[in-house]
């Protein structure tokens, strides 16, 4: 998949949140506390998701340019493995897993961002399978 390709399906995801996704995302999952960015690399490709009080604003391709607030890092493999298993805690794992997602950002950003993080990787993992 291309980087272009995937920027579409980032665009997807923004209509899922925004969208049938967007009662839970905010309520369930908390989602409405989070302002701020989330990126997320594919094989060193970033891309960029800008969020205000859980509303998914917009989503670019490339660095943010105040560096990373909070996100998740890895290969094709390891995200082909995360859109089968789905599961969060597990793909970032150092203990349970050989590979884990590298996290990016602050520790405490990311402990405090924990749930919307996840959500937001399990929502990718329904755009792209789609």
């Amino acid at each position: 998949m291309t980087a272009l390709e995937r920027l579409e399906k980032f665009e997807r995801l923004k209509e899922l949140i925004n969208g049938p996704e967007a009662e839970e995302f905010k309520n369930y999952w908390d989602g409405r506390f989070f302002t701020g960015d989330m990126t997320f690399l594919f094989d060193g490709t970033p891309y960029n998701l800008y969020f205000y009080k859980g509303t998914l604003v917009d989503v670019e391709l490339g660095k943010p340019v105040n560096g990373y607030y909070v996100g998740i890092s890895g290969d094709e493999e390891q995200w082909q493995e995360f859109f089968t298993k789905r599961n969060f805690q597990l793909a970032i794992s150092v203990k349970h897993n050989e590979r884990p997602f590298e996290q990016l950002g602050s520790a405490l950003a990311n402990r405090q961002n924990n749930t919307v993080v996840a959500q937001v990787m399990r929502l990718i993992a329904k755009a792209f399978c789609e």
